[in-house]
């Protein structure tokens, strides 16, 4: 008897054990890729992570975060990421997270001549070929030509760095600014003497740029982050820098940690938010769809590249019309929306649902067979192709 229940224990116990490894397996979750790229500059490899948000399509252009320190805050980043893109926040982006290796070596400038505050003496003291010129390179000679071949990406480039990661960010807006169009500067650390921040500034002010924003934020560090930081916007606000616009929080309650995830979000809100184009009620009533493309044709002339509406505006847009009882308009938003996005049966699904809504049923049918061979021609997934082919049938019987 005593045998019989030992080998049911033991029974039991290998189906639990053979359930959880099952369940385990199961349950991993995969947050982006990693890679190595091998740097002739440094002289080193170096461990990049790449995430692009869940819902983006292939071929979809996507606008580039570079977040410096990923290996601490990778996960905090794509999270939020994804919850701004789902949320219509920010447009389609995707993260490339830089591994740290040394960090005064790549992110703290070179300290020329005899060191002016007690931070850069202990700098120069403790790591005398500090120096973020050779990172910098690597980044623009490297790094960037390996994403853009790689990946489809619009060439408009964020920075996010904290501490000396926010310290980089900040010299790459004075020294290299032809690197990126936006920047975010967490916690930067007080690095530059009084001297040093006037002449960033007139950096700012007298060099030939492009559109730049700038997000800039302290937590509740003390003196050695907040002096630097306002003696900074000071001159700023003091010069007004031609083409740069920036936004500055304190975060007074949170540490030099926590102060990274308010910033971030609303850091990210507010350097993409002129991408985003907004439908307010009194455009849903009384504009059509040209006001949405002349928005994105001026944004295209500011950034230097075609920047296309996204698919969801033409969706909004023609809803909010609907609703205002205005359903030609949203039939020309939705027919200009299969003009721009000819390849999208999700397109061709939206515009026959907009003819089927205002009794137009042989041109809703004839639109949903090419939605529907659109998605057998692309090899979508089954479930999208047997929703297809019930909007086809459902569309015949109103012939």
């Amino acid at each position: 008897m005593r045998f019989l229940i030992s080998l049911l224990f033991v029974f039991i116990v290998a189906i639990s054990e053979a359930s959880v490894s099952e369940v385990s397996a199961l349950d991993k979750v995969t947050i982006g890729e990693n890679f190595i790229i091998h740097s002739e500059i440094i002289g080193e490899d170096r461990p990049i992570s790449v995430y692009i948000p869940k819902g983006v399509n292939t071929g979809d252009s996507l606008y580039v975060i570079y977040l410096l320190d990923s290996e601490h805050h990778f996960h905090t980043v794509t999270g939020i990421v994804q919850s701004l893109v789902d949320y219509e926040q920010i447009p389609k982006t995707m993260v490339v997270g830089i591994q740290t290796t040394n960090r005064p070596r790549d992110y703290l400038p070179k300290i020329n001549g005899e060191p002016q505050t007690k931070f850069q003496k202990f700098v120069k003291s403790k790591w005398p070929d500090s120096g973020q010129d050779n990172f910098l390179t690597f980044l623009n000679d490297e790094l960037f030509p390996y994403i853009d071949k790689n990946y489809t990406t619009y060439p408009h480039r964020t920075i996010i760095g904290h501490s000396n990661g926010g310290t980089l960010a900040l010299s790459a807006l004075f020294e290299r600014p032809e690197l990126f169009n936006n920047y975010l500067a967490i916690s930067a650390n007080g690095w530059w003497s009084y001297d040093e921040i006037i002449q960033n500034s007139k950096k700012l002010i007298e060099s030939n740029r492009t559109k730049q924003k700038l997000f800039l934020s302290v937590a509740g560090e003390g003196s050695q982050f907040y002096t630097g930081t306002l003696e900074l916007l000071t001159n700023m606000e003091r010069n007004k820098p031609v083409n740069l616009d920036w936004k500055f929080e304190h975060y007074p309650e949170r540490t030099h940690m926590s102060g990274i995830l308010p910033a971030i979000t609303s850091g990210l809100e507010y350097l993409y938010a002129d991408v985003n184009f907004k439908i307010t009620p009194e455009l849903a009533k009384y504009a059509n769809i040209s006001v949405v493309k002349s928005y994105y044709s001026d944004l295209s002339k500011q950034f230097g590249f075609t920047v296309s509406a996204p698919i969801d505006i033409y969706v909004e847009f023609a809803e909010q019309q609907q609703m205002n009882l205005r359903e030609e308009e949203a039939l020309k938003t939705l027919e200009q929306f299969v003009h721009d996005y000819p390849e999208h049966s999700y397109a061709h699904m939206k515009l026959a649902q907009g003819y089927a809504k205002v009794k137009k049923y042989n041109q809703s049918y004839e639109v949903f067979v090419q939605a529907l061979n659109l998605a057998k021609q692309q090899k979508k997934e089954t479930n999208i192709i047997d929703a297809l082919q019930d909007m086809v049938n459902q569309a015949q019987t109103k012939l």
